[in-house]
């Protein structure tokens, strides 16, 4: 079967992905990761990937210097070697590299880490292999360039799965067993029965003289040449672990691998820390670790920041001989982390984390944060295009806001119009208290959408101050906001406001509201009034006094108004009003019973 159609799929296919792949090294040396286009591209890739798991498993290419093949065909040429994907793996020493479904996750790892090797210097300790060692990809396996006995260079496999061994490419027996015998014959020795590399079990092999005999040597038999190993001599000790043995060593080597290679470097720097009281060795390590803290945030390793940051705060409470240089030092890495711009870029990497934290990460680090940073979170929680690593935040932020009232206070102090709303929206969705004073600050604020916000955290947080300041947003120059506050009031039930309400239910300015408006205030005057306030609707609702030439809509008002006393006074009212010549008015008394009833 041809290269152009192996396992069903077409080589154009495949070309097509490889390019996508070229445009998108480009892409991402361009644009920053929120930027709409890199987004694009990235999704171009990983669509391309799916029509290739269609047709296989996964496929693998050989690289060359001609560039990237696949079987029998050059699916990606190098054109240009300063743009060639194929031509920095082959430069570097990859001589064969494969992909498998789920590379779509550490896709743009891998083609950030083949961008960053493009621009190594000779200076530079790194190179391709040891950044892909480094990254630990799941989903890409790869073979490097190794030079073999006689010059001939072998490829090796320089990923494994299972226990992370390193596979040696397959040398056939002859090979090994000529290579052997060369030796032994050039040393005119023999070689004693037994298995040698390469050798099945139970045949023998004789070089320039008779075997040995069974259960004994040869007189006079030479002994193997240096280097070469008898397998025999270990038979004794080939199945020497039993079972529970083999799983304790497995458990281990998983346990090792599980490890969090950074907090091991961070605890080791701290001990080095706490150990060497030389100013010079305390302030390299102070060095070292804020240089760590935006490395950490960008690979993503959320947690690992997080024990840095809280492991900094153990050591500033347990070392008292520290010098107040290096105390402040230390104690900055929390304030650094906590100002805008450093919140701003953890957010964004949480955004773009090619391995998305737990929510248990995520809650871990924002408890070391001082409580300035709550303020740019709420800024930033809703530029989140992942939807996962939004819902995690905002879990994250509402536990961080319960635990430090004083964060919100400060983010409802904020000069942004967004941060503040954001901060009133937790104040009245949790019931944070201890804000009361900033919660009356803002019932004058000149925003609208602020003092929106504002009406349900001061019912979230009631007290006579907070009530106060709702009772005076009732005659607030908005309508929005004056029908939020009194109904915001009739479900606290709140009777420091029945005289404002009566006042304007009962005065002239009611008519030249608008419909919806004079709908809340009677039904809250009439819920809150009771009965005490039938006398006064009645007379509304048959127009009389006063009342003589109200409209239709105001009588109706006060109809439904009736339906919230729920009295037998105002049952009677409603029962004389069904039968009213305005067919207005008796659809909203008809109403206002039924809701009675019901």
């Amino acid at each position: 079967m041809s290269a152009t159609t192996t396992n069903g799929i077409g080589a154009p296919v495949l070309r097509t992905v490889l390019q996508s792949w070229e445009k998108g090294l480009r892409t991402l040396s361009m644009y920053l990761p929120n930027n709409p286009v890199r987004q694009q591209t990235i999704q171009v890739m990983r669509e391309g990937l799916a029509s290739v798991w269609e047709h296989v498993p996964n496929f693998a290419l050989t690289v060359s210097e001609a560039g990237l093949q696949w079987g029998s065909e050059l699916v990606l040429p190098i054109d240009d070697k300063s743009e060639s994907l194929g031509w920095t793996l082959f430069r570097d020493g990859i001589r064969w590299i494969s992909f498998s479904p789920g590379v779509e996750a550490e896709l743009v790892t891998f083609l950030s880490i083949v961008q960053r090797a493009r621009t190594l210097t000779d200076e530079d300790q790194d190179d391709l292999r040891t950044l892909l060692w480094s990254a630990d990809l799941q989903f890409v396996r790869y073979k490097e360039a190794e030079l073999r006995p006689g010059g001939a260079g072998e490829a090796v496999e320089d990923v494994e799965d299972d226990m992370g061994a390193i596979e040696t490419p397959s040398v056939p027996a002859e090979h090994v067993r000529e290579f052997v015998l060369e030796e032994v014959a050039q040393e005119g020795g023999q070689y004693e029965t037994g298995e040698m590399p390469g050798q099945e079990e139970g045949v023998e092999y004789e070089t320039g003289g008779a075997s040995a005999p069974e259960g004994g040597e040869s007189q006079g038999s030479a002994p193997p040449p240096k280097g070469v190993v008898n397998l025999s001599e270990f038979q004794s000790t080939l199945y020497f672990l039993d079972k529970q043995e083999l799983s304790y060593l497995k458990a281990e080597v998983h346990r090792e691998y599980e490890q969090n290679i950074n907090e091991n470097v961070l605890s080791m720097l701290f001990d080095i820390f706490e150990a060497q009281s030389d100013p010079e060795t305390r302030a390299e390590i102070i060095s070292i670790l804020s240089e760590l803290l935006p490395t950490l945030l960008y690979a993503g390793d959320f947690h690992s920041v997080a024990y840095l940051i809280s492991e900094a705060q153990v050591v500033l409470s347990r070392m008292k001989d520290m010098l107040p240089a290096h105390r402040q030092l230390l104690d900055g890495l929390a304030r650094t982390l906590s100002k805008p711009e450093a919140v701003g870029q953890l957010v964004e990497a949480l955004d773009v984390a090619a391995v998305e934290p737990s929510a248990a990460e995520i809650e871990a680090l924002f408890a070391q944060l001082k409580p300035a940073a709550l303020s740019p979170l709420l800024k930033w929680r809703k530029r989140l295009h992942n939807e996962d690593a939004r819902r995690i935040l905002q879990g994250a932020i509402a536990r961080m806001a319960e635990a430090r009232p004083a964060s919100v206070g400060a983010a409802l102090e904020s000069s942004e119009r967004v941060v503040v709303i954001e901060a009133l929206g937790l104040v009245a969705e949790l019931g944070i208290r201890g804000v009361e004073d900033r919660l009356v600050a803002l019932g004058e604020h000149e925003d609208v959408s602020v003092r929106l916000a504002l009406i349900p955290a001061l019912a979230a947080a009631p007290t006579s101050q907070t009530m106060a300041v709702l009772v005076g947003l009732m005659r607030d120059p908005d309508s929005e906001v004056r029908i939020a506050a009194v109904t915001a009031l009739a479900l606290k039930r709140y009777k420091g406001a029945l005289a404002t309400m009566e006042e304007t239910v009962l005065g002239k300015d009611i008519r030249s509201c608008d419909l919806s408006e004079r709908k809340a205030f009677f039904e809250a005057y009439g819920s809150l009034a009771g009965d005490a306030s039938v006398t006064k609707l009645s007379e509304i609702l048959v127009s009389s006094g006063f009342w003589r030439s109200v409209d239709s809509e105001t009588r109706a008002c006060a109809a439904m108004a009736l339906g919230n006393v729920g009295s037998q006074s105002s049952r009677a009212v409603l029962q004389r009003a069904i039968k009213d010549r305005d067919p207005v008015v008796r659809a909203a008394a008809i109403r206002a019973l039924r809701q009675e009833a019901s």
